[in-house]
């Protein structure tokens, strides 16, 4: 069990303990399924974390249409992914539900109007008659809601909450891997399954031309020829990078002929608005002004990425972008963007728990101790090794 909070971890032995004392008989009498022998009808994925969360789960979205082209294949995500995987070929279905805990930014909690929501969206896939349920999180909680109560026939998970009774099979939750990697060995279950393991979106022609009217409307002219996007904002402050650095970061991209757009949501604008106030030109605000689908689109176009640990980084691993992927509070190891077009610069000197990164015990300026060691100069050589155009498989190899 890789759960990092002690309490959790032992409210979580406990009731792995009394699940499997009360499920002992049934599973002394249950027939065993070979996964790899299993023909369904409907399969049901779960993803319900952060946008950078449903996107590194997309490799497994291709196996399990490849392994099951006949099956009808239903997506329980949030509203963002939605928006990004509702129109995927791989996905017949998309159903949403905004899980509470991963909306951090608006402390959105359960309520009754949502506890109903939920039991509705329940109720509803149990009518679908589902035979294969696949949680990618591993968390104990979306099996017994979406996988027991659902009636699924066959529950896939990993051993991320614990060795439950209550899955069919288990995948082990590897820290040293990657988070694509550790979703890929879920579905491994059902067979020898190979195929294209880099995160992917399907973008449209109209998706394309949406974004560059968009792009030419704000910054009042044709798009330019080398575009850049900086991804300052994440949904922990404890990611976050001076904003000092951004700055010495931009002016240098500028200096370089690059544009700037600055991306996040709505609660970032007015800091996007102030950054942008610092320069005379070239520099753009995007926060809030795009869908999640519209973001992905403008990171497909862009000509680099620079940001902290951050879906928009995950979005850029899903094209041929460069990204300079900033870490010192999160392990660069299991959620670096997932692409061989990403640099990460990554501080090493954290001394908090990085499983949890929720605080810093050592805070310098407001900013977590890692990222302030984390200093532009860094930033600005990876990026010249991607101007330059030279050979970043070295950089990459190292951190990928």
């Amino acid at each position: 069990m890789f759960i990092h909070n002690k309490k959790k971890k032992f409210i979580l032995s406990v009731i792995n303990i009394l699940i499997e004392v009360v499920s002992m008989p049934g599973k002394l009498l249950r027939k065993k399924i070979d996964p790899k022998l299993i023909n369904p009808s409907k399969i049901l994925l779960l993803r319900l974390d952060h946008i950078g969360d449903v996107v590194m789960t997309s490799p497994s979205y291709t196996l399990m249409r490849e392994r099951f082209p006949h099956a009808k294949i239903l997506l329980l995500t949030n509203e963002a992914g939605r928006q990004l995987y509702e129109p995927d070929p791989r996905i017949d279905e998309v159903w949403v539900f905004n899980w509470p805990w991963a909306q951090q930014r608006t402390r959105e909690k359960f309520s009754w109007s949502k506890i109903k929501e939920l039991w509705d969206i329940i109720s509803k896939l149990r009518s679908e008659k589902i035979d294969v349920f696949v949680d990618f999180r591993g968390d104990l909680r979306f099996t017994i809601l979406f996988g027991v109560l659902t009636g699924a026939l066959f529950r896939v998970s990993s051993s991320r909450s614990g060795k439950s009774s209550l899955l069919h099979h288990m995948s082990d939750y590897d820290i040293s891997k990657h988070e694509v990697e550790r979703s890929l060995d879920i579905v491994r279950c059902f067979g020898n399954l190979e195929g294209p393991v880099r995160p992917s979106l399907y973008l449209s022609q109209q998706d394309t031309d949406e974004i560059r009217q968009l792009i030419s409307k704000v910054i009042r002219r044709a798009i330019p020829e080398k575009l850049a996007i900086i991804a300052p904002y994440s949904s922990r402050d404890i990611k976050s990078w001076p904003e000092s650095y951004f700055t010495d970061t931009i002016s240098f991209l500028k200096q370089g002929g690059f544009t700037i757009l600055i991306v996040g949501t709505a609660g970032d604008r007015e800091h996007s608005n102030n950054i942008v106030s610092l320069f005379s030109d070239s520099v753009y605000s995007f926060a809030g002004t795009t869908s999640v689908r519209q973001l992905a689109t403008l990171v497909s176009l862009s000509d680099i990425v620079v940001g902290v640990d951050t879906g928009v980084l995950h979005l850029a691993a899903c094209f041929d972008v460069p990204i300079v992927a900033l870490f010192g509070s999160t392990r660069a190891v299991e959620f670096r963007p997932y692409s061989p077009f990403a640099v990460v610069v990554e501080s090493h000197t954290c001394t908090c728990n990085q499983f949890l990164h929720l605080t810093c015990s050592k805070p310098v300026d407001g900013y977590a101790r890692c990222m302030s060691d984390l200093k532009p100069m860094a930033v600005l050589k990876a990026i010249e090794v991607i101007i330059s155009g030279a050979d970043r498989s070295v950089v990459s190899a190292r951190e990928l």
